[in-house]
């Protein structure tokens, strides 16, 4: 298992409260962590090896600062489904060239920077006028309940083509999370806009939407990350994997 990584000074006052943060960097890396644990097994040992460079990769997505990086809107504004296919061409042309696997694993982190983006509500939507004023706040309340969030792995999807089914995942999470976004702001609303740290308990819709939002979106980079493993050519020595619709597994008590 991965130990956390600290993160530095400098990673928080880039994300400040930016539109193109979508997760803090606490997020991001526990998200990666955990996706990481349903990678193959030789691609998990690896991974854990070259622990250091695959969470610089997941850090090094803020290094976008173009906002539609990170966004995909329901008015087709944003190119956060694009840095998904161009992070994944890069880290399969980075194992089928026999790059160091630092830069393997740098690279799987970038993906799993921006899959991580499209699991949020905040990213896939800019509906509500009102968003400014809680924005940053839902951030910091993201990372404040994923202690206590029940984290779960959807199961693998069956003949799961990324080539042609990379674009479709992309898209259900986007949609997904534009579902979930009516959520936030009717929550802050509720509050008054205050604090969600303070103001949101785990009976809440907004835990509801963070828990679903953090399950899905290890679910997702756990699936990118055994294809990405796959079409260079690595293989999954595991005897059975769960599939989607079939098995829930629990990651977290």
């Amino acid at each position: 298992m991965f130990y956390r990584l600290l993160v530095g000074s400098a990673v928080a006052t880039l994300l400040g409260g930016s539109p193109a943060a979508g997760w803090t960097p606490a997020s991001q890396h526990a998200i990666a962590e955990n996706a990481a644990r349903l990678a193959p097994p030789d691609l998990y040992r690896q991974l854990a090896r070259n622990r250091v460079a695959f969470l610089q990769g997941v850090n090094d997505g803020y290094a976008e600062r173009d906002a539609a990086a990170h966004a995909k809107n329901a008015d087709g504004s944003g190119r956060l489904d694009n840095s998904i296919q161009v992070a994944t061409d890069n880290a399969i042309r980075a194992i089928t060239t026999h790059q160091p696997f630092n830069e393997i694993a740098y690279r799987l982190g970038i993906v799993s920077h921006f899959l991580a983006d499209a699991n949020n509500p905040l990213n896939a939507s800019q509906a509500d006028s009102s968003e400014s004023r809680y924005y940053a706040d839902f951030l910091a309340y993201l990372e404040h309940a994923e202690p206590r969030v029940r984290v779960v792995f959807y199961g693998f999807r069956p003949n799961f083509d990324g080539q042609r089914d990379l674009p479709a995942l992309i898209a259900e999470a986007l949609e997904r999370s534009r579902g979930f976004y009516p959520a936030v702001g009717r929550e802050y609303r509720r509050v008054k806009f205050a604090s969600g740290a303070q103001a949101f308990d785990d009976l809440s819709s907004a835990f509801g939407v963070a828990s679903l939002s953090y399950s899905h979106a290890v679910s997702d980079i756990a699936e990118v990350l055994r294809y990405i493993w796959l079409e260079a050519g690595g293989i999954d020595t595991r005897r059975k994997i769960p599939l989607r619709g079939r098995e829930v597994i629990r990651l977290s008590d």
